[in-house]
């Protein structure tokens, strides 16, 4: 190979690791924040370890939520969840507003007060 494919070669390695660092998260200080709840560890990222708690307990609320559970199935079988196309518990909170709000707000602001989130920055 000659040094111009060499040096080509070599630019494109460069890029492609940028692109991975970039796309894993490694650009900034990030947070990684962790709640428990039944043996199950559920983790949210950010850049502030506050932020990376919040978003731990909105995949919490999400995902093992009893309340939103119940909410999520109600909405699933009322004509608003059957005009959305019966969407799953995590795309639900992008399709009705009530259901993001319960999330965002108040399962996550209970989870953050009562859980005891932990929160890890770089």
């Amino acid at each position: 190979m000659n040094t111009r494919t060499n040096k080509l070669t070599l630019s494109m390695i460069s890029v492609v690791l940028i692109l991975v660092v970039l796309g894993c998260g490694g650009a900034g200080a990030e947070c990684v924040g962790t709640v428990a709840y039944q043996g199950k560890t559920f983790e949210g990222k950010a850049k502030t370890a506050n932020e990376a708690k919040g978003n731990a307990c909105n995949n919490y609320c999400r995902d093992a939520d009893p309340e939103y559970d119940a909410m999520y199935r109600i909405w699933l079988d009322s004509p608003k969840g059957k005009a959305a196309g019966s969407p799953s518990k995590q795309e639900a909170i992008f399709k009705d507003e009530a259901l993001m709000k319960f999330v965002t707000e108040t399962c996550s602001k209970r989870c953050v007060a009562t859980m005891n989130p932990d929160a890890k920055c770089k």
